[in-house]
C-alpha cells in the first residue's frame, strides 16, 4: 500500500465529510507541534475549541421557529379519538403492513480548533490561525458566528491567518475581489490592516508556504504546509479510507482538470 499524496499540495479527497473533521483536527494539533519551538523565547502558541453542529442537509435551523407537526404525549386519547371498530357489510378486511428497519440522517457534532499565538508575560493575543470548516463556509448561523469573529479579530489590531482548504461553500468575503481558485490561504497583518496578503492556489499545484506574523517588532516565521499534510497523508494512513476509487467530493473538477485528478489517482491504485 502506498501512503504517500498522490497529490502535489492539497487532496480533495480529504475533503471528504468523514474524513474531514479528523484531519482538520489533526492538522491543527500538528501546526501547534511544529510552530512551538521556532515561536521566540516569549510566545506561546494554545490550542483552542468550540462545538458545532453540522447538518446533513445544510445549516441547522433557528430552534425559535421550530413548530412541531404533531404533539406526542402519554394521556389517553378523548372520546373522538377512540377507535370504532368497523361492522356490517362496510368492514373491509386488508392485508397487515409490513414495517422497515432504516437510518434516518442526523447532525452531529464536530469539534472544531483553532490556534491562538500569545505574548507572554500578559498573555497577548499577537495571531490567531484558522483552518475553515465546512460550517464556517455554509449559509446560515455558524458562517454568521465566524463572520464577526473575524471582524472582531481584524478589528483587534491582532493577526489572523485564515487557512482554507475547502473547495465547497462560499469563500470568505474580502473587500478585494480575489482571483479565483481551489484553496487560499490569507494572512492579515493587525498593524496594516486593510492591507493583506493571499495566497490562492489550485489542486494542480503545491501549497504556498506562507508568512506567520508576530509582533510588528519580531521576525515572522515561514510555514509550509505541504510537507505538514504529506506527513500527515501517511501516518494517518488516509490512503485507506479515502476512497480513490470514486470521484473526489462535490464540487466536481470539470475539464482537463477533472481528468487530470483521475490520472493522479490511477496511478496511486496502481500500486496500491
Amino acid at each position: 500500500m502506498r501512503y504517500d499524496n498522490p497529490f502535489p499540495g492539497m487532496n480533495p479527497y480529504l475533503e471528504h465529510r468523514h474524513i474531514w473533521p479528523g484531519f482538520h483536527n489533526r492538522l491543527i494539533a500538528v501546526l501547534a507541534e511544529r510552530l512551538g519551538p521556532q515561536l521566540p523565547a516569549r510566545y506561546r502558541v494554545e490550542l483552542e475549541q468550540r462545538v458545532d453542529i453540522e447538518s446533513p442537509t445544510g445549516p441547522p435551523p433557528d430552534l425559535a421557529f421550530m413548530i412541531p407537526d404533531a404533539l406526542v404525549t402519554d394521556e389517553p386519547p378523548g372520546p373522538a379519538a377512540q377507535a370504532v371498530p368497523a361492522t356490517g357489510a362496510s368492514a373491509v378486511t386488508t392485508s397487515p403492513v409490513e414495517d422497515y428497519a432504516i437510518r434516518v440522517r442526523m447532525p452531529r457534532e464536530v469539534k472544531v480548533t483553532w490556534l491562538r499565538i500569545e505574548a507572554m508575560p500578559d498573555q497577548e493575543l499577537v495571531t490567531i490561525i484558522e483552518v475553515l470548516s465546512p460550517t464556517n463556509k455554509a449559509t446560515g448561523r455558524e458562517r454568521q458566528r465566524y463572520e464577526r469573529k473575524r471582524e472582531v479579530i481584524v478589528g483587534s489590531g491582532a493577526n489572523l491567518v485564515e487557512i482554507d482548504l475547502l473547495r465547497g461553500g462560499e469563500p470568505m468575503p474580502l473587500e478585494t475581489p480575489p482571483p479565483p481558485s481551489d484553496y487560499r490561504i490569507l494572512v492579515c497583518k493587525g498593524w496594516q490592516r486593510p492591507s493583506a496578503l493571499l495566497y490562492p492556489f489550485s489542486v494542480q499545484q503545491p501549497i504556498p508556504p506562507f508568512i506567520l506574523p508576530l509582533l510588528p517588532e519580531d521576525e515572522p516565521l515561514t510555514v509550509d504546509l505541504g510537507p505538514i499534510i504529506n506527513g500527515m497523508h501517511h501516518t494517518a494512513r488516509y490512503g485507506l479510507v479515502a476512497r480513490y476509487h470514486e470521484p473526489p467530493p462535490e464540487p466536481a473538477f470539470e475539464g482537463e482538470v477533472g481528468e487530470w485528478v483521475k490520472e493522479r489517482v490511477a496511478g496511486f491504485l496502481s500500486v496500491a
